[in-house]
This record gives structure tokens, sequence and C-alpha cells, in this order.
């Protein structure tokens, strides 16, 4: 996220995030390529201080759909997603989107598996 809070850059972030979780919500796509949209989360958008572009987290909610294929489905869709940013927000230029897996949740569960291990001792 962002560091700089209350900046022009976070609120259209915010703005993108909650367009974009709507959008999916609402069924905006399709299901298809064996991808359900409504188990698509988005978990985080960084937008550069430009606002030319926007990186966009995004996460499975089903332990039966991978998260890389999620992102894979949104980038093919990409050019619909912008289209809807655009005649939703009122922007000078609508930021170029890029889909990336959001990896908290694994690198999360991996450091709770590192803390549970046997071996692991608090010193």
């Amino acid at each position: 996220m962002n560091k700089n809070n209350g900046s022009r850059s976070d609120k259209v972030a915010s703005e993108i995030k909650k367009v974009v979780s709507e959008y999916l919500i609402r069924g905006g796509l399709k299901s298809s390529e064996g991808v359900n949209p409504l188990m698509i989360v988005v978990t985080d958008v960084v937008v550069s201080s430009c606002l030319r572009h926007a990186k966009i987290f995004v996460s499975s909610i089903s332990d039966d759909l991978n998260s890389d294929v999620c992102r894979d489905y949104l980038e093919r869709h990409s050019s619909q997603i912008r289209k809807t940013i655009g005649s939703s927000m009122k922007l000078k230029f609508v930021p170029e989107v890029r889909f990336l897996t959001d990896t908290s949740r694994e690198k999360a569960q991996r450091i709770e598996d590192i803390l549970n291990a046997p071996s692991f001792k608090l010193r």
C-alpha cells in the first residue's frame, strides 16, 4: 500500500479497488476458462504518483482456484476492466492496469508453519 496517507494516488487506488471489486461481484465478467469471477478478491491497488499506472493485487478465495490463474484471467480482460474504471471515475487519464498475484496469505502461512515447527524455540 502507498505510504503517503491522503495522497491523490491513494484516493485513486482506493476508488479503483472499489470499482473493480464491484464489477467482479456484479457479474461484469462471465465465468469462463474454469474461473468464476466471484471467487476473485482485489486485495490491494497501488497507483503511480503520475496516476497513469495501477497495479491491482488479486487473490482467490477458493482453494480449488489458483491465484495465478485468476491473475491471467483478469489480464486477458484488462481492457474491459480499464473501460469500466474509466466510465466510473472522473480522471484525466485512465491508468494502465496490471494484475499481480497477492502472495501475502502464502507468506503468512509459511511464517506460521515455521513458528509451529517442533524445531523452533524462542530464546
